[in-house]
């Protein structure tokens, strides 16, 4: 069984220009700091998992609310539309926190922020890890490729956003009400390595945290974050020189194996590994496997 809370809270914290950046401080409160990246719809409270292994391995495991997703300022009006947009607000998140370098973990679609940091930040930046990596649309990747629920939000964020809010506010409400009811309507779009991942939750309440948590403030942010995740990224994954380490399950149902397969051809040097028979939340039973791989990847820089 996971040893997580029923609704973990994030803390807040001010950037210098100003913005609120809700995050989630896991692990060793001192140790090599790993910033991690949520996948959508979800936040910070996605990686509650994650705290008792992190801080086994020493690290100091981050993991910021996008703008305008859970305790996070929205983006600031005329900005937030592509994803390489996000490197300059991380790092505003980690100098307000004091941190000079940093690894980056990218989970689903939280993989392309990973990206845009290794790609704007090389000097901030130690390595990347890149699991069950959502691929760029328009260039290698569809939104026709993504499982039925994240394909119409996608759509629907760039036809009819008020749309789009208003389902995902109700689907929150949802599970705050009837939490029970509404994992299981979740569960009947997974496959069974994913509905085993989720039995280990010790209840409907802890395993839906990261959703319900990520329209704490209404779903205006994670709308926006479905916006960006559906156009070209804004930035050439060719020219990252980080050390780049994706992982991928080859039976993944939400996100195809070939996502990864094609980011790892483009960029230089980059790794691959791949779990077989998983679904897209082999990352839970994993884990350790990565932050491993991360903590080689620093001691080799």
């Amino acid at each position: 069984m996971l040893d997580v809370a029923e609704t973990p809270e994030p803390i807040t914290v001010r950037t210098a220009d100003g913005r609120v950046v809700g995050y989630y401080d896991y692990g060793d409160p001192t140790g090599v700091p790993v910033v991690a990246l949520h996948g959508t719809p979800a936040c910070g409270a996605g990686f509650a998992w994650a705290d008792a292994r992190a801080r086994a391995r020493g690290i100091r495991l981050l993991a910021p609310d996008r703008p305008g997703v859970g305790a996070s300022d929205r983006w600031r009006a005329g900005t937030g539309r592509t994803v390489d947009e996000y490197a300059a607000h991380l790092r505003a998140f980690v100098d307000a926190l004091g941190i000079a370098e940093f690894s980056v973990l990218g989970y689903s679609g939280g993989g392309p922020y990973a990206l845009a940091a290794a790609h704007a930040l090389p000097d901030r930046v130690e390595a990347a890890a890149i699991v069950s990596g959502s691929g760029q649309v328009g260039a290698w990747a569809s939104i026709d490729d993504f499982e039925t629920t994240d394909r119409v939000l996608t759509r629907l964020s760039h036809r009819a956003p008020v749309v789009a809010r208003v389902m995902l506010e109700i689907g929150v409400r949802a599970s705050r009400v009837a939490p029970k009811t509404s994992l299981w309507f979740a569960q009947l779009e997974m496959e069974d390595p994913d509905r085993a991942v989720m039995s280990e939750f010790p209840s409907a309440r802890a395993a839906l945290a990261m959703f319900t948590q990520s329209c704490r403030p209404g779903a205006s942010g994670v709308v926006d974050d479905f916006a960006a995740l559906g156009r070209p990224w804004g930035f050439s994954v060719e020219e990252i020189t980080v050390p780049v380490h994706c992982w991928h399950a080859t039976t993944d149902p939400i996100v195809p194996m070939r996502h990864t397969d094609e980011l790892v051809r483009r960029i230089p040097g980059a790794q691959v590994t791949r779990w077989d028979g998983g679904g897209h939340l082999a990352i839970i039973d994993r884990i350790d496997e990565v932050l491993d791989a991360l903590t080689s990847a620093r001691s080799a820089c």
